[in-house]
């Protein structure tokens, strides 16, 4: 006995000495020296401020020092990914510009930073900072740049926010990262940002000068000319005149139509709608709707790959939902609406939009769907929460609902959620959650469970639905979803709609 103790006191030891040095060499690397708390001036009269955070050094390889998950794609050999984009907004806003440091070095090594990084946003530590600004007062916009690093932002980006009073002022988030988007690390900036304004962030990545000034035209930080607002909506010149004319005349037609298609979608349409402002949108109308007759309709929103100052098109050229929507049904209508975020105004856009094609072509009020991908399931939950009327079916994938329920419950919406049951982004939880509230209600009514499975379908995949499909990110994976027989079958099924139809 006496030996078996002697024995675990040594291995407790030996332990506790690794975690000591565990310890040290993730969090006691070199210190920084030399960082102090002066910006660097742009315009005299600026009230905007430029911070980006970026880790000192360069990690071996070419990997980018500030995202070790990000190449280092930028032009300029000494500097990352994240000081480039900040130095571009300076260029075009004129604003100060000033970098956060934490007060020591991250480990040179990949493995080392990223055992830091996840340790500090699993514990959510806030680590010293080397030096910062004594006062924010005289900027009224605070732009944040960041890597992603573990799905979200570094949290020396906390560390700095929370230094400061923020009330009154607004934040403008951007990130860097070459496989990830900006929208898991929006609820932290929101979270540490205080009472201030958060607008919709930007991820960059193999991004130029005119692509970060589009950006800051659209969130309305950037004056365009009359000139760049024509071409942002697809118009020449010639075609900007005319429509100037006819808005002068009060004869403004609805749509633009956009000239170029791909993989038989009209892409870059323009619905100009009174209320909820320019929708850009790409279609597939099939040769043979002539109007004579109704065809199905159905909506498919993306996610944040597919947002509008991602490209023209990025949408459906990132996702298949609506390529492979068509062999479901050849009498169908197929619009993918370009968005400029996920959240009310988006979804107000995507309801304009299709109301007016209800409105517009003949359309079998019985057949019309909509699905959303990530990002754009949380937008068509807001939708579906708000005029569930407008639609026979809903599709939900790698997603949450951020919608109401009741409107649903009482319209009686058939709604599909499918998720890895280890989502990086959403984990299953919220699916599931979504899916037992809606459940309740229909308990509440008094639905037997055979009624309620044939309005609600849960759909959590183990990972092995994905590896076996050459996929290993289970988030990212939702878009094998579009492939699915069983899933697409049940939005587009003729049976669930008329048996949904009989209960309503």
């Amino acid at each position: 006995m006496k030996k078996w103790k002697k024995r675990a006191v040594i291995e407790l030891i030996v332990l506790a000495v690794l975690v000591v040095l565990m310890s040290w060499y993730l969090f006691m690397g070199r210190r920084i020296t030399g960082a102090d708390d002066k910006v660097v001036s742009g315009d005299e009269e600026t009230h905007s401020l430029v911070v980006y955070f970026s880790r000192e050094g360069v990690v071996s390889g070419g990997v980018d020092a500030v995202s070790p998950a990000s190449l280092n794609s930028n032009p300029y050999e000494a500097i990352s990914d994240t000081e480039t984009v900040a130095k571009m907004i300076q260029q075009l806003t004129g604003a100060d510009l000033f970098h956060i440091r934490t007060d020591r070095y991250y480990r040179s090594a990949f493995w080392g930073t990223a055992a830091t990084a996840w340790i500090e946003e699993a514990l959510n530590l806030r680590p010293k900072l080397a030096a910062k600004p004594e006062s924010l007062d005289k900027y009224d916009v605070i732009y944040i740049g960041y890597p992603i690093w573990w799905f979200t932002a570094p949290m020396a980006v906390g560390t700095f926010l929370e230094g400061y009073d923020l009330t009154g002022k607004t934040v403008v988030p951007f990130c860097t990262s070459t496989d990830s988007g900006i929208d898991v690390s929006m609820d932290y900036i929101r979270e540490v940002s205080g009472s201030a304004t958060v607008l919709d962030g930007y991820r960059v990545h193999n991004s130029g000068l005119e692509d970060v000034s589009a950006w800051l035209e659209r969130i309305g930080m950037l004056e365009q000319t009359d000139e760049q607002q024509d071409i942002e909506v697809g118009l020449t010149k010639s075609e900007a005149d005319i429509a100037d004319a006819a808005l002068k005349s009060g004869e403004c037609p609805d749509v633009t139509e956009g000239t170029e298609t791909y993989r038989n979608f009209v892409i870059d349409n323009v619905y100009h709608s009174a209320d909820a402002g320019d929708i850009h949108y790409n279609v597939y109308i099939p040769e043979s709707y002539d109007g004579s007759r109704p065809y199905a309709l159905y909506f498919t929103l993306p996610g944040y790959e597919g947002l509008y100052f991602q490209g023209v098109a990025a949408n459906i050229k990132s996702e298949e939902f609506g390529f492979e929507a068509q062999k479901y049904n050849d009498e169908m209508i197929i619009v993918a609406p370009q968005l400029n975020d996920w959240g009310e105004t988006s979804a107000d856009q995507t309801i304009a939009l299709l109301e007016y094609f209800l409105e517009e072509y003949n359309i079998d009020r019985s057949k019309v769907y909509g699905n959303g991908f990530s990002g754009g399931g949380e937008t068509m939950s807001i939708v579906m929460g708000k005029r569930p009327d407008l639609f026979t079916a809903y599709l939900q994938v790698s997603s949450q609902w951020d919608g109401a329920y009741e409107p649903v419950a009482e319209q009686r919406l058939p709604v599909y959620f499918a998720i890895g049951r280890n989502d990086e982004y959403y984990g299953a939880e919220p699916t599931q959650r979504a899916y037992d509230t809606l459940r309740a209600l229909y308990e509440k009514q008094g639905l037997s469970d055979d009624e309620m499975d044939k309005l609600l379908v849960l759909d959590i995949k183990k990972h092995d639905y994905f590896t076996e499909r050459n996929m290993s990110n289970e988030h990212g994976g939702g878009g094998l979803f579009a492939y699915d027989e069983e899933i697409m079958g049940w939005l587009f099924s003729d049976e669930r709609g008329a048996a949904v139809q009989e209960g309503r």
